[in-house]
Parts: structure tokens; sequence; C-alpha cells
């Protein structure tokens, strides 16, 4: 490969090729656009949430108690209606 430009024992001095100004100008530019991009502060569009206050345990105690009775009562006349339609039905 003697005689060209890309030997890897050529020296840089005997190198002939230009350097390639304008890639590098393009790339220089183009990272001070992100940098700029970069540096903007970030704006919230909407306050940080509030945290809201637990719901005492008591409230939740008898939600679940009220929620249980109402269980209980549908079973006992769903099962009101089996034995109701079992007596008709005559067995």
């Amino acid at each position: 490969m003697s005689g060209t430009d890309s030997s890897s024992d050529a020296s840089v001095t005997e190198q002939t090729h230009a350097p390639d100004t304008g890639l590098y100008a393009e790339h220089e530019a183009m990272g001070q656009e992100a940098h700029a991009v970069m540096a903007d502060p970030v704006v919230r569009v909407t306050p940080a949430p509030v945290p809201s206050a637990p719901p005492a345990p008591e409230a939740v105690a008898v939600k679940e108690v009220f929620q249980m009775v109402g269980a209980m009562v549908f079973v006992f006349c769903f099962a009101a209606l089996g034995f109701n339609a079992m007596y008709h039905a005559g067995y």
C-alpha cells in the first residue's frame, strides 16, 4: 500500500487530504444548540399536589360494618327466595 493516503506507516505531514472543517463546524453548532435547549429551566404547569388527610379509622370501620350487614341481608334474602321456590315447587 505504498503511495496512498491511507497507509498506516505514513506520517501526518505526508498525508495530503485536507481536514474536514465544515463537519467540525456543523458538529460544534449542533452542540451549542443542544446545550441551549437543555439550559432552559423547567416550568411546572400545575402546582404540587397537596396530600389529603387520611380518613379517621372509625369511619372506615363503620363503612365496613354496614357493607358486611348489607352482604348478610342479601344472602339471607337470596336463601329465603330459594326456599320459597323449593316450597312452591313441591320439594
